[in-house]
């Protein structure tokens, strides 16, 4: 019986099957990390639609738009113009989204070159936020940097001579 096993397992098709089955191993592992990735999306989705309302007041039920890639919103940051600041928050809007940003103890605040503090932020400021999102479907921000206003938003006569 060894020696039958022993031939078996040298064969070219017990390699056939190994492969195979390696090679569907391989395949399951890749689907289940899609799975991950998508269920981190649409998690992340569903929080912020929970808390939209709450966060931003009872505006009536409107569809919400802006820039969604696939159906999801972007979890990982936020570029426009500050609308609001209530420290240790504020409210960044750009293509009709708002997004809530909370500044913690580990933000960094940069213009230009040089640092700065939350008291510098002063509503219609251009701001790039980067950080991840909290279970309220806040940003927290790990780096907010102040930046000139966009060209077309001086052209439009939204800023100031």
């Amino acid at each position: 019986m060894y020696k039958d096993l022993k031939a078996y397992t040298q064969s070219q098709m017990f390699r056939k099957i190994l492969a195979g089955v390696g090679a569907a191993i391989v395949a399951l592992l890749i689907f289940q990390a899609g799975m991950h990735v998508g269920y981190r999306k649409a998690a992340f989705s569903y929080r912020f639609g929970d808390n939209y309302y709450r966060v931003f007041g009872d505006h009536g039920r409107k569809p919400l738009r802006g820039s969604h890639r696939g159906g999801f919103m972007e979890s990982n940051g936020a570029i426009g113009k500050i609308v609001s600041i209530d420290l240790p928050t504020f409210v960044v809007a750009s293509d009709n989204v708002e997004k809530v940003v909370s500044i913690g103890e580990n933000t960094h605040i940069r213009h230009r070159d040089a640092a700065a503090t939350p008291a510098d932020l002063k509503v219609d400021d251009s701001v790039v936020v980067f950080g991840p999102l909290n279970e309220e479907s806040q940003i927290e921000a790990r780096l907010i940097r102040i930046v000139p206003a966009p060209a077309g938003a001086a052209a439009s006569g939204a800023g100031t001579p």
